[in-house]
């Protein structure tokens, strides 16, 4: 059995988050701790205390799984593109070591990827405690795929993406995905279906989404791709709302 630590990086490639050193208790087994702190707001420093894993791979595996779900927490809560952790270092220590035993101390490579922007918002620490300690959030096992859309790298991929989701909550029925926009925001821009023979009408992110994805005539596609990064922001609160409504215990 080994007792040790496993310090990741991850990087934000959108507006940053800025918050002090935070510890909290993810309550997880063989986990005693996690650290996690950012303080220049596009750098995501962790580190995750373990105590009794059967062997030092397993507890990186550990230690990479209670740090995912960290991240994706923090994507979803804050609505941030979040790239995927790398590992800085890790060491680990037999539990009852033999006499003049070694610790033996890991280290990772480092990449920068992607462009940062420039607004930085500040977090409470308590508030990041809280939100990090709490036992059960509604729709979280679709918060992973949530980050994912988030980490698209243009504004119109980022659009498609998440308007993916929709459809997979609403049973790939675009009618379906139109009522719950509609019941989210009743101000909602919408415009009559352009095809032949349909009297429906179409939200603004549901017509985006049809002119960049089927040949509709009297489309340009710099215009729609320009709307679709003015109306991305609208449709990632809209997945958010999503999410929060879905059974994900069944």
């Amino acid at each position: 059995m080994y007792n040790g630590t496993v310090t990741f990086r991850a990087v934000i490639t959108s507006n940053g988050l800025k918050f002090p050193s935070c510890e909290f208790n993810p309550n997880q087994a063989n986990v005693e701790k996690v650290v996690i702190e950012n303080q220049s707001g596009f750098e995501i420093l962790s580190t995750v205390c373990l105590a009794g894993v059967a062997t030092e791979r397993v507890g990186r595996a550990i230690a990479n799984k209670v740090l995912t779900a960290v991240l994706d927490r923090i994507a979803f809560r804050y609505s941030l593109a979040i790239e995927d952790s790398q590992i800085v270092s890790s060491w680990f220590a037999p539990v009852n070591p033999p006499p003049g035993a070694e610790v033996q101390l890991h280290t990772g490579e480092l990449a920068i990827i992607g462009q940062q922007a420039d607004l930085i918002v500040g977090i409470p620490t308590a508030d990041l405690k809280a939100e990090l300690e709490r036992t059960t959030l509604s729709g979280e096992p679709l918060f992973s795929p949530y980050r994912l859309a988030l980490q698209s790298r243009s504004p119109a991929e980022k659009f498609m993406h998440l308007y993916s989701l929709l459809l997979r909550f609403f049973d790939d029925e675009q009618a379906k995905v139109d009522e719950f926009i509609r019941s989210q925001d009743t101000a909602v821009l919408q415009s009559p279906d352009p095809r032949p023979g349909h009297s429906n009408r179409e939200t603004v992110y549901t017509r985006l989404r049809n002119e960049f994805a089927h040949r509709r005539s009297d489309v340009n596609m710099q215009e729609t791709e320009a709307e679709m990064e003015q109306h991305v922001g609208g449709l990632m609160g809209l997945v958010k709302q999503a999410i929060a409504l879905q059974d994900t215990t069944r």
